[in-house]
């Protein structure tokens, strides 16, 4: 009876959900496994008035290729001084748009609270402008907890007040709203018990928000794992990532092997967009947004839409590289289910599974390793061997629960190995090597695992679609004529094109049933390189290696590229061969720590003794130990504003007092020997970022604050070193370090006139 009853409630439950998502229009754009929806940003020129913003969206869309017209739409915004003004600029850019039929996504929330848009004016632009497919919220701070506890019935939150009328909003027009969250918000508001009523509005709505983890910050693995846990548990249709080049910057990269900051703009490698979309592709994402705009094919930085961004997504689309649903349930044998949290303390019980930076990040580190938290913010994961590990919502029905082989709830690993132990037991490897080796759906993916340092690594996967070899090309009246051989397990051909060897190939031809193809369009004065893929069942091993920015994304359907024809004004005829490859002569192995450069050969056995000491430094500040960190200082330690060790003792032990998570970045930049002969001193220019999270702010309703020093522009300080008492010791540092004004200018209110600099 029992169980009659449950069953009852259970259809009842489906019908009720059905009701709701029946009650709303259809969804005004098409997002699926198949037809991904793309999101670029284009945002107005300084000082440009919303018609001449309007020619320049126009424009942006005219040269968009046709190609990925049907799956895109442009993200727009506007803001004025006050409300109206505003409110009449955004109607005299929509105006033209509309007239055009530009389909485009409306930006009404960000991180600055004065312009987040009244809905009550937002909901006469999506009533007025058909041309506005979706509404975007970007950066809202969730790091808020309240410490009454009456709950729903007391107040909402501002911010989950005006998401749950927003999240409305949207499904009465058939629009999608775009959340956009990025450092760990969005395993706040599935874990905060502020917002249970949030997270069951997107529930009731679930086919008309988008949950996008925007690449910002250290946490990104933690961010994409929760959004797979909520579309597993059908709390969205569907989600998406947003691939931002301001992550390397966020991350301290300069360049491969170097850390720290640059007198010079700091610039992502192209190659990590990619790496960015395949992580969202392979995870079952289906909406990509992109920003900035100088990114994109319009921007002054294009290189990146031209090698990585443009490319990615085309063969996604083209190869079919997102798994479905059911696809990424049969992948993802183990899940993770958050406790709910209503201070930010009790959020650390999860965090002590889910992240490494704030807290010790179990699941992190056993799952995928993590090569040095905090100071290398991990993008792509050191290990596919368990590829991701959905993380659940404290709500998520026992359905989805049930469909798992392990559901492990806070609190029940008590280290990283146990949780490799747990997951050893329920996966198999796609694969050997030393890089990232996946396969799920339709896509085997193989990407290299440093995100800053090169570093040549293996792989070998046992079974692809065997490549096409041996074809041929030649010259004839109607064009050029590309034949290839026939295959007992080849099923339809694509042939592909380009003009020079380090431009990408370009789909020419598709679905073809025979074994040859005409390029009429082949210029006669034109060199070109053809090149043919078919869908089969023949299959072979595959194996290689990648570096840095090497992210391959292969069809488990499809053959790769692996030979190509030339044909020339003065070559008419040719066979293929295999593809050159034209990657730049990179180191097969980087040491960024330590660095010995400049130091002679008597002057090593000296430069490792110090270096032995930094890294007891390291070790000695992570483990929050004052009197091993002490034990780096001279007893006539004295820095550049004359304060002494007593000092410094304070500043550590304060450090310690207020802040968890303690980490020591560390980059050897310069070694002086200049004064040792004289006074047996060694000077080390130092680049290092000492930081901490403290679990609160001093109300103990802002969570996990951090703090860092030293503040100086660069980080990097000089260092003093002297032999006392057998052991080498810091006798001077400058600027100082530590700072006390640095320290506790994250303690101070924002009014207290308290910055960072020298303490005189």
């Amino acid at each position: 009876m029992g169980r009659t009853i449950h069953s009852v409630f259970c259809l009842l439950a489906v019908w009720t959900s059905f009701e709701v998502q029946a009650q709303f229009p259809p969804l005004s754009v098409e997002i699926s496994p198949d037809h991904p929806l793309f999101i670029f940003q284009v945002s107005p020129a300084e000082g440009a008035d919303p018609p001449t913003y309007a020619n320049g969206v126009t424009e942006v869309w005219r040269t968009l290729p046709d190609e990925l017209k049907p799956y895109s739409t442009l993200q727009i915004g506007w803001d004025a001084p006050d409300l109206e003004t505003r409110h009449q600029g955004l109607r005299a850019l929509l105006e033209p748009l509309q007239a055009a039929g530009i389909p485009v996504v409306l930006q009404i929330a960000d991180a600055e609270l004065r312009r987040i848009y009244p809905l009550d004016r937002a909901e006469e632009l999506v009533r007025d402008f058909t041309c506005i497919k979706g509404i975007q919220a970007s950066d809202l701070s969730f790091e808020e907890y309240y410490v009454f506890g009456a709950g729903d019935e007391f107040a909402l939150p501002p911010n989950v007040r005006w998401l749950i009328a927003a999240t409305d909003l949207a499904a009465r027009y058939g629009r999608f709203l775009s959340i956009q969250l990025g450092e760990l918000r969005w395993p706040r508001v599935m874990a905060n018990g502020w917002c249970k009523s949030l997270n069951a509005k997107m529930r009731e709505c679930r086919g008309y928000v988008v949950p996008t983890a925007t690449y910002r910050g250290p946490h990104t693995v933690t961010q994409l794992s929760c959004l797979v846990g909520l579309w597993l548990e059908e709390a969205t249709t569907f989600w998406g990532v947003e691939a931002q080049s301001h992550w390397f910057s966020d991350a301290h990269f300069v360049e491969p092997g170097r850390f720290g900051s640059s007198d010079g703009p700091t610039e992502m490698r192209s190659a990590l967009y990619r790496a960015m979309v395949l992580n969202g592709a392979m995870t079952g994402a289906t909406v990509f947004s992109f920003e900035p705009g100088s990114d994109l094919w319009f921007g002054a930085n294009r290189r990146h839409w031209d090698k990585a961004i443009y490319l990615t997504l085309t063969e996604i689309v083209r190869k079919g590289l997102i798994p479905s649903r059911e696809n990424v349930k049969a992948k993802a044998r183990v899940a993770y289910q958050l406790a709910p949290a209503w201070t930010a303390q009790e959020f650390h019980l999860n965090l002590r599974d889910i992240d490494g930076v704030f807290d010790q990040g179990f699941l992190i580190r056993g799952a995928y390793g993590m090569e040095r938290p905090g100071q290398i913010p991990e993008l792509v994961l050191n290990s596919g061997r368990h590829y991701w590990v959905p993380i659940l919502s404290p709500y998520a029905p026992q359905e989805t629960l049930n469909s798992f082989g392990k559901v492990v709830v806070p609190g029940a690993m008590t280290s990283a190995e146990a949780w490799t132990t747990l997951l050893d037991s329920h996966y198999q490897p796609d694969g050997e090597g030393t890089a990232f080796i996946c396969r799920v759906g339709r896509g085997i993916f193989i990407m290299h695992t440093r995100e800053n340092v090169y570093e040549e690594q293996s792989f070998r996967i046992p079974e692809v679609p065997a490549p096409v070899r041996q074809f041929e090309a030649q010259r004839t009246d109607a064009g050029v004529q590309v034949t290839w051989p026939f295959r007992e397990g080849d099923i339809a051909a694509r042939v592909y094109r380009r003009s020079a060897p380090d431009v990408p190939y370009m789909l020419l031809a598709s679905d073809l049933d025979g074994r040859e193809y005409v390029d009429a369009t082949a210029a006669p004065d034109a060199t070109l390189s053809y090149s043919v893929a078919v869908l089969t069942n023949d299959v072979e091993p595959y194996e290689g290696t990648v570096n840095y920015g090497d992210y391959l994304a292969l069809s488990t359907v499809e053959s790769r590229l692996a030979e190509e024809v030339a044909i020339s004004p003065l070559l008419g005829y040719g066979k293929s061969r295999p593809i050159a490859e034209t990657a730049a002569d990179v180191p097969k192995t980087q040491s960024w720590w330590p660095t010995l450069e400049g130091v002679t050969e008597p002057q090593v056995p000296i430069a490792q003794a110090i270096v032995a000491r930094i890294e007891a430094w390291d070790q000695a500040f992570g483990q929050e130990d004052l009197k091993g960190t002490l034990d780096l200082y001279s007893p006539d330690y004295e820095d550049a504003q004359g304060w002494k060790l007593q000092y410094v003792r304070r500043a550590y032990q304060w450090f310690f007092e207020r802040y968890d998570a303690c980490r020591m970045h560390r980059q050897i930049r310069n070694w002086d020997f200049g004064a040792f002969e004289s006074s047996g001193r060694v000077n080390v220019l130092l680049y290092c970022r000492f930081t901490g999270v403290a679990i609160s702010d001093a109300t103990g309703r802002v969570a996990d604050v951090p703090a860092y020093f030293p503040r100086s522009e660069n980080g990097e300080i000089w260092i003093t070193f002297a032999e006392q008492d057998g052991a080498w010791r810091i006798v001077h540092t400058n600027p100082a370090l530590p700072n006390f004004k640095d320290i506790l200018s994250f303690s101070a209110g924002p009014y207290d006139h308290f910055s960072s600099g020298p303490d005189q």
